[in-house]
This record gives C-alpha cells, structure tokens and sequence, in this order.
C-alpha cells in the first residue's frame, strides 16, 4: 500500500501565491517630542474617572511626559489644541481663520 504526500515546497507556494504582495502607499510618521504642534496641552485623566466621559486632571509639560505617567499609572492620557479664532476682512470675501494659543508654563 502507497501513500503519497505532498512535498512542503508546493504547500508553501501555493500559499505565497495567493495572498497578493501588496505594498501601503501610506506612510505613518513618527511622532517625536519636537512634533508638540503649538497649542498642544497634555493631560491625565481626572482620578476616578471611568472614560465615559472626558475630564481632564493633572497637566503636563511635553507628550512625552505624558506618556511616561499614563504608561506608569495604567491611564490613557489626552492632548488638548488650543486655537483662537480671528476674522479676516482684508478680502473681498472675509475669512475666518484660527491662531494657535501658545501654551503657558506648567510648573
């Protein structure tokens, strides 16, 4: 009595065949310390709060701060951008454009 089996090469090429080699366009960028956008403001999460609702606690000075207390604390943490708004009538149409607030000293 023969068995045959078939060889692990043409298994393994039938499966590399049919998933298609498919390369993302998109890129994701790291994100640095310097990436902090003007306006940008960290946050823990208030004490107790069970994230059905956004509030906000302790405030930190850079993302990176913030990502080092909420990984110790077993938190989330949030960023917060800040803008203020300001009319333009230079133009026949006028506009409506935004500011960033820079951020005041954590301390």
């Amino acid at each position: 009595m023969a068995t045959t089996l078939a060889a692990p090469t043409e298994e393994k090429a039938s499966q590399i065949s049919i998933r298609p080699d498919i390369r993302s366009s998109r890129r994701m960028r790291a994100v640095t310390e310097d990436d902090n956008s003007p306006g940008s403001r960290f946050f823990l999460p208030k004490g107790g709060a069970n994230g059905d609702r956004l509030e906000l606690g302790r405030e930190l000075s850079s993302e990176g701060e913030a990502r080092v207390e909420a990984l110790k604390l077993g938190v989330t943490y949030y960023t917060v951008q800040e803008w203020r708004p300001i009319a333009d009538f230079t133009g026949k149409n006028p506009e409506l454009k935004r500011e960033a607030v820079a951020r005041r000293s954590v301390g």
